[in-house]
């Protein structure tokens, strides 16, 4: 699946979506919609064919006021949907891109943002990125075979991403770090960076995972 598919600065207005979930481009997000606030964003959404924005709970909760969200989010597209009673709804949806809220408005009983796409850089030919890549890719696979043998039912990626970007989202959705890291990991855009930091956290937990499997066999 394309993602990060709009790849200029352009600002945009998009509704958003605060929760307490921290969403990559190319990850899957299932939602049930039971507000009438989201239940109308959802429907507009739908009618228009149009994404809206997930962003991190910065402060408040995710039913209620509206809560205060970090300022880097992830634009999602619905690609299923289940009606169910009293206007409620299963989403399936999937990250498009990053972007940076600029201005937030209250026009709507939802949240809406001004946002700015950043552009992704073209590094996928960087002879310089191919190092980077080959680390994080291994210490990837390690990570994924860890949390195979320490978790039940833990399912590992058929395959693992070819393209420094697509590496770099796949780590950060998999990854099983607090949500403030990940938030880190969202808000690094250039990707060499990215993965560098991923890295770091990799070689992390790949510690801990290994004494904790070394503690379960002994």
């Amino acid at each position: 699946m394309q993602i990060d598919s709009i790849q200029d600065a352009s600002e945009q207005e998009i509704p958003l979506f605060p929760l307490n979930v921290v969403l990559f481009p190319g990850g899957i997000l299932p939602l049930h919609i039971f507000e009438p606030r989201y239940q109308l964003m959802t429907q507009s959404c739908l009618d228009n064919e149009s994404i809206f924005g997930v962003v991190l709970i910065k402060e408040g909760e995710e039913v209620g006021e509206s809560a205060k969200p970090h300022l880097v989010g992830t634009a999602a597209k619905i690609i299923e949907v289940n009606r169910l009673e009293d206007g409620r709804m299963n989403l399936l949806t999937v990250g498009q891109y990053r972007f940076e809220i600029t201005a937030l408005q209250h026009k709507q009983p939802y949240l809406v943002g001004r946002v700015s796409v950043p552009r992704l850089a073209k590094t996928e030919n960087d002879e310089e990125m191919h190092p980077i890549v080959a680390e994080a890719g291994e210490l990837y696979q390690s990570y994924e075979s860890l949390m195979d043998k320490l978790i039940f039912g833990w399912t590992a990626p058929e395959t693992i991403p070819d393209l420094p970007h697509h590496l770099a989202y796949q780590i950060g959705t998999r990854l099983q770090i607090p949500l403030d890291e990940k938030q880190q990991l969202l808000e690094t855009f250039p990707i060499d960076q990215l993965l560098q930091r991923e890295i770091v956290l990799l070689k992390r937990e790949i510690r801990i995972l290994k004494s904790r499997l070394s503690a379960r066999n002994n």
